[in-house]
């Protein structure tokens, strides 16, 4: 009696641990028919000195990551030129679990230079598992395309994530530091992932030359073969005669009036006047 009831006990217990084993390796199964993990997404930003356009399944060869604001990929791009972002979003699963796919759309990216803007689907670069949707292994694009190049040397520029930077000191051009813009982004859902920046700058300003105004060149003139020529009968020229210019008249010397003098005469000296005035009356002069 003893021996059964020891036997009974012994044999319930089995009963209760493989229930609980049965339980056990039914887990995985259970995981497998309802996924809910989200695996681990990871952003690369790409600069492009171009209009992408609005879809695509490659990253345009001049897109450059440019995560370096001094490296030599960094692009030189003119003010006001086209300008589009690329941002490369890969997904994967940590090892042991099991993730559940993403529809692209519900991927949210932000930019710190573009807080206005959100950036949309531009295509799957690998598109493996399940078409249309971002499964581990997976990589897809998202763009923001439409912009213009800032002049980044603008007095009192501030942009909206800081900046510009200077920077730029191995751009292709040569030119060295200057004004660069920087800008960073990173998936925020539905997992996080880490920052990560791409830079552009513009090229080096040239002085502006002062224009120069060219003299006006004579037009030529062309005889006319029909005309006849007269010949020119030249101007007679004016001889100058010098006239005199008459002066004041000068005015004569007075004349000096001698005063009277007085004449005696005396002896044969009065005969004589007194015979000559008597002859003269005589003869009626």
């Amino acid at each position: 009696m003893r021996n059964s009831r020891i036997f009974g006990m012994l044999a319930s217990t089995a009963i209760l641990l493989g229930a609980l084993m049965m339980l056990l390796s039914g887990a995985p199964a259970l995981a497998q028919d309802d996924p809910d993990v989200i695996g681990d997404l990871a952003l690369i930003k790409y600069v492009c000195p171009s209009d992408i356009g609005d879809s695509g399944v490659t990253i345009p060869a001049n897109c450059a990551d440019a995560n370096d604001p001094n490296g030599a990929d960094v692009p030189v791009i003119p003010v006001d030129a086209p300008l589009s972002f690329l941002y490369r979003v890969e997904y994967s699963c940590p090892t042991g679990a099991i993730c559940e796919p993403l529809n692209p759309i519900s991927v949210t990216i932000v930019d710190d230079q573009l807080p206005g803007t959100t950036p949309s689907v531009y295509g799957p670069l690998v598109d493996a598992n399940t078409p249309g949707q971002i499964d581990p292994g997976d990589v897809w694009l998202y763009k923001v395309r439409g912009l213009a190049a800032i002049d980044l040397a603008q007095p009192g520029l501030v942009l909206p994530g800081g900046g510009p930077t200077q920077a730029c000191l191995g751009a292709i051009d040569g030119g060295g530091t200057r004004p660069t813009y920087v800008n960073s982004a990173q998936v925020s859902g539905p997992s996080a992932s880490d920052p990560n920046p791409a830079a552009y700058c513009n090229p080096v300003a040239t002085p502006t030359p002062t224009p120069v105004t060219p003299s006006p060149t004579p037009t030529p003139v062309t005889p006319d073969p029909t005309a006849t020529n007269t010949p020119v009968t030249p101007a007679a020229t004016a001889t100058a005669t010098n006239t005199p210019i008459p002066g004041p008249t000068p005015t004569p010397a007075p004349v000096p009036i001698p005063e009277p003098v007085t004449v005696v005469l005396f002896g044969t000296g009065l005969a004589a006047l007194s015979a000559a005035l008597a002859a003269r009356k005589r003869s009626g002069k």
